[in-house]
């Protein structure tokens, strides 16, 4: 028996209801869930029930179509963030030689985290910038769909449990490289010291819906966010990353993107597709 409280008393959800909220979901803000691994986007559908007192599958679904701003709850409760500090750490010292080759000598780097989740890619990045000298001359914007994030990530602060497994991916990285450089150590938290975050804007966004005007970005990051968009939103979205970039720009996808078919090669040269990165032509 679940000892989830969310989940011991909520009603059951078929497969017919789990598919009609996905499809509300998607054609109302152009949002992609139906790959969802199928268990747990019905227990995060449970404890949305549970959360917000709906008794039926068609009281959710009604909200979902009815109530624009109730979709930030949503993704809030459903969305996972697949991100740790220095996850793949072979990508972050290739990025670090990329970085090192193509920007050197650039006055200003202007980069975009797309998805930035709970923070951990743009504490990584900012750590990269530092190990390259490139901190006072590299500013970011920071968004997501999910206001939860946003506030973990522009708080800095790493439960202290994860500790351990951010240590090992930085010796990976960097076996000289210290993590009280840049975190302080808490009670039951360490936190990002500010002054790495200092030129960092945090941004509520939905990639579907907003523009990001044109030739603005040297670096774009969405590692594992287009997994939730279907073909058409993943087009709309590659196309506005595609004019945000300034030429010759860096476009960063994750290891779990299946996108290849939909980067025109005409528009991005496949720079290492081994790492996902893409450079603008």
């Amino acid at each position: 028996m679940s000892t989830d409280p969310f989940i011991s008393s909520a009603i059951e959800i078929t497969d017919e209801e789990m598919r009609a909220i996905q499809d509300a979901i998607m054609k109302r803000y152009g949002i992609d869930f139906f790959n969802y691994e199928p268990k747990s986007f019905k227990r995060r559908l449970q404890r949305i029930y549970r959360k917000f007192n709906f008794t039926s599958s068609f009281d959710l679904w009604s909200r979902t179509l009815k109530d624009k701003d109730f979709v930030h709850d949503f993704i809030n409760e459903v969305s996972v963030g697949l991100t740790s500090l220095f996850r793949d750490p072979e990508f972050w010292l290739t990025f670090k030689g990329v970085c090192k080759e193509h920007f050197s000598d650039q006055y200003r780097i202007n980069v975009w985290h797309a998805g930035c989740s709970s923070g951990e890619e743009i504490y990584t990045s900012a750590i990269v910038w530092d190990d390259l000298g490139f901190t006072g001359k590299v500013k970011s914007i920071a968004t997501d769909i999910s206001s939860n994030a946003l506030r973990a990530a522009e708080s800095g602060k790493i439960v202290q449990a994860k500790l351990p497994e951010y240590e090992r991916n930085l010796k990976l990285y960097n076996q000289n490289a210290r993590l009280d450089h840049f975190f302080t150590e808490g009670e039951n938290e360490i936190v990002f010291k500010p002054k790495f975050l200092e030129k960092v804007t945090f941004k509520n966004s939905n990639l579907i819906m907003e523009e990001y005007g044109e030739n603005q970005y040297d670096i774009i990051f969405c590692r594992n966010v287009l997994i939730y968009f279907d073909g058409p939103a993943k087009e709309k979205v590659i196309e506005k990353i595609y004019k945000a970039l300034k030429p010759g720009g860096f476009f960063i996808i994750g290891f779990l993107d299946s996108m290849l078919s939909y980067l025109d090669e005409e528009k991005f040269e496949y720079f290492d597709l081994r790492q996902r990165i893409f450079r603008k032509r």
